[in-house]
């Protein structure tokens, strides 16, 4: 039970806050506009892509490649940006958004120790092709227009095993960074088959 001074210490509080005014500070000036969102709007995986079109092919691509026992988690950019931004319902705006995209960087990542020596399996020319035929499978999909892409290539998310880039003027370049994992058990055996082809849309 509260005694009376304290019940008297209390009301006087509750007293006091009604004498008190708020100050309303002066308002924070509107952000400037920008045609790229700063968060990505709700109905898109982010993880997938930077746009709810890229999300959308790159999860379809992952799941293509799964279906053919190849684990790769499977993330796409395309520029600009904004082109991408479109409801993934409107069939004609999706495929406006493809053709308006100038560059494309297509990340591909295994963990999985088979996806990465069926990779290795073919060695280094194998692999470029690999990556190649991802990007034509992309172009196939209605990404004509680009002509800057890049596709890299990790083990688990430390190593970034290798990267392909293209340009419309100098074509392919291929690059591997730790040496095919030569000599560690991850190598592949000599019975081991390298990758097929990739999907095509």
């Amino acid at each position: 039970m509260l005694g009376a001074g304290v019940v008297t210490v209390a009301s006087g509080m509750l007293t006091a806050c009604s004498e008190v005014t708020v100050q309303h500070a002066t308002p924070t000036p509107a952000p400037t506009t920008s045609s790229v969102p700063t968060l990505p709007p709700i109905g898109f995986n982010h993880r997938y892509g930077t746009n709810p079109v890229a999300a959308a092919d790159a999860f379809r691509l992952e799941r293509d490649l799964f279906s053919r026992k190849q684990y790769w988690e499977v993330a796409l950019r395309t520029l600009p940006d904004a082109a991408g931004y479109v409801q993934v319902t409107d069939l004609a705006a999706v495929n406006r958004s493809r053709t308006q995209s100038t560059g494309v960087t297509l990340v591909i990542a295994t963990e999985a120790i088979a996806t990465i020596r069926d990779l290795l399996a073919g060695g280094d020319a194998a692999q470029q092709a690999f990556c190649q035929q991802l990007l034509d499978a992309l172009r196939a999909d209605g990404y004509g227009a680009f002509t800057t892409a890049t596709v890299l290539v990790y083990f688990t998310e430390q190593d970034r095993h290798a990267q392909l880039t293209w340009t419309a003027s100098d074509g392919y370049h291929f690059t591997v960074f730790d040496n095919d994992l030569r000599g560690t058990t991850i190598n592949p055996s000599a019975s081991t088959t390298p990758f097929a082809a990739p999907p095509s849309p």
